[in-house]
């Protein structure tokens, strides 16, 4: 059976189980780089959730279905299951539309992110966007979810047109909430000898405060959240790095690692260092670019070439 099968035996099987009284769909929604991913949408015409759908993605059920780890009523039980946890965690979140769009409610939860612009056309086209370089600024709201880990809430155009703000001050909202996210820069010596076993650094790692030659420094907030947003602000850039200019190595969407201009580093081998990593590591959903970037500490600013 393959994936288009797949989706559309789920449908009829949760339409069977659901009856009349849901309206089930499945929705294709779009990652980084437009990766397409598929979820089911159940929703009941009673309107009991409040207008709270989870969307429930398919994709690694359908992996575990073709590596005859679960059968079809094994995927079922996972997707009801997983709306049952929704449903218990409901009283928590059953406020979350109104307040996504009331501007004080949200101004101290949004965040800038960077993405690549190059193939995300239909991820950005409803997007507030600005540019940087060749990335794209988005925003989110972010939030967390009943077992700790992160949500967001990409800002839509038309979320911005109901806040009656600007871009410009959604933006400047965002950049001063990145002033308080907790960015740091580890050396990878430090960050992985402090990190616990469910990823949490551990009090003894130090913020490091500028940068040596020879070592890689891993830059990423608190969160470890799309954290690469930090260099966005030019005036922490300067300071953290103790005014030294650097290579800045893409490594995901959440972190980006920083190498000193010691003045015999090739650009073009950290480049190829990238994209190989990007075909063999990284995740195709969490790639931010296929080449380095440059920071100028003499003149603040960070650009594609040296």
């Amino acid at each position: 059976m393959d994936y288009k099968d797949f989706r559309g035996k789920i449908l009829l099987e949760l339409e069977d189980f659901y009856g009349k009284d849901a309206s089930v769909k499945i929705h294709k929604t779009y990652k980084n780089n437009d990766i397409e991913k598929y979820g089911v949408l159940i929703q009941f015409t009673d309107g009991g959730t409040d207008g709270i759908v989870p969307l429930i993605y398919l994709e690694g059920l359908y992996k575990y279905y073709t590596d005859g780890i679960m059968d079809i009523d094994s995927c079922m039980g996972e997707i009801i299951n997983k709306r049952e946890e929704f449903l218990n965690q409901h009283e928590e979140i059953k406020d979350m539309p109104a307040k996504i769009m009331e501007w004080e409610c949200v101004r101290n939860n949004v965040y800038p992110v960077l993405l690549p612009e190059k193939n995300n056309k239909n991820l950005l086209k409803d997007l507030v966007t600005e540019r940087l370089l060749d990335l794209a600024v988005i925003y989110i709201i972010r939030g967390k979810a009943a077992d700790g880990s992160f949500t967001s809430v990409k800002i839509k155009n038309s979320m911005l047109a109901h806040y009656g703000i600007s871009r410009k001050e959604l933006h400047m909202q965002a950049l001063s909430n990145v002033k308080k996210d907790g960015y740091s820069l580890y050396s990878f010596t430090k960050v992985f000898g402090g990190l616990t076993e469910d990823g949490a650094f551990t009090a003894s790692i130090k913020e490091t405060k500028s940068i040596t030659d020879g070592i890689m420094y891993i830059m990423t907030n608190k969160a470890m959240f799309y954290g690469t947003a930090g260099i966005l602000d030019s005036q922490w850039l300067y300071e953290n790095t103790g005014g030294t200019s650097c290579y800045i190595i893409p490594s995901s969407v959440h972190e980006l690692v920083f190498v000193a201009d010691s003045g015999d580093i090739d650009q073009e081998e950290l480049d190829m260092m990238v994209l190989e990593a990007n075909s063999t590591v990284t995740a195709n959903d969490e790639k931010l670019s296929d080449h380095c970037y440059y920071y100028d500490a003499e003149r603040k600013e960070t650009r594609i070439r040296k």
